[in-house]
């Protein structure tokens, strides 16, 4: 099961990979050149949090909720067979953005506090609130519904999700460790070979999102057949 969800995942990915690049990329390329100031500016004597590091996690919440919510109303306007253009799905983005943005920080305020506590319930909370951003952005809940139904709707889907999750971040975070590793080794690594690194590994994330996306759908289909 998860494997064919995987291979799904990345079809759909390669059939829409330019309208993907075209929502995420500007704010990906925008984030990871404030961390590169923010990293230069950082003082060596003194590495507690400056004016420019402070600024790279602001940039990082109030834009990661935008181009992800314009990526998910992308796809769902793919499923749906009527494909929406960039500025329309960042025009959604931007509508459930607030929605979106509380949806995260309560998720992941959770999250960590579960991390905290042996670990194990962090995973277990991070992956029964995986359908949230879909409810917020596709059925326009609030917040505390989306983090609800998400709840609710991930009971019959946890190991299918934490599987083909898990298997994701093996992959990509294993490339980019083996990358760099290649890369440092040849004496090739730069500042701004790092930069593309960030880049790439940054926009392959949406791989995550494709994935959730596509076990959400099946979640749909199963309810309405219900």
């Amino acid at each position: 099961m998860v494997p064919t969800y995987l291979k799904q995942t990345w079809y759909f990915f390669r059939a829409n990979l330019g309208a993907i690049m075209q929502i995420q990329l500007p704010f990906i390329i925008l984030i990871t050149l404030i961390s590169m100031s923010a990293m230069e500016s950082m003082d060596t004597e003194n590495p507690q949090m400056n004016n420019s590091i402070a600024m790279f996690y602001i940039c990082s919440l109030i834009l990661l909720p935008l181009y992800a919510g314009a990526t998910i109303a992308y796809l769902e306007s793919v499923v749906r067979d009527k494909p929406i253009s960039t500025m329309a799905a960042l025009k959604i983005g931007m509508s459930r953005w607030g929605s979106l943005f509380l949806a995260k920080i309560i998720g992941a305020f959770g999250i960590v506090m579960g991390l905290f506590l042996f670990f194990v319930p962090g995973i277990y909370l991070l992956i029964r609130w995986a359908f949230a951003e879909y409810h917020c952005i596709i059925d326009k809940d609030s917040p505390v519904d989306a983090l609800r139904n998400s709840w609710h709707d991930t009971s019959d889907f946890f190991w299918p999700l934490l599987n083909g999750l898990a298997v994701l971040f093996v992959i990509l975070f294993g490339a980019n460790v083996i990358l760099e590793g290649i890369l440092t080794s040849a004496g090739l690594m730069s500042t701004a070979v790092r930069a593309v690194m960030d880049v790439v590994f940054g926009f392959m994330n949406c791989l995550y999102t494709i994935y959730g996306f596509r076990l959400y759908c099946l979640m749909k289909e199963k309810t309405k057949a219900e």
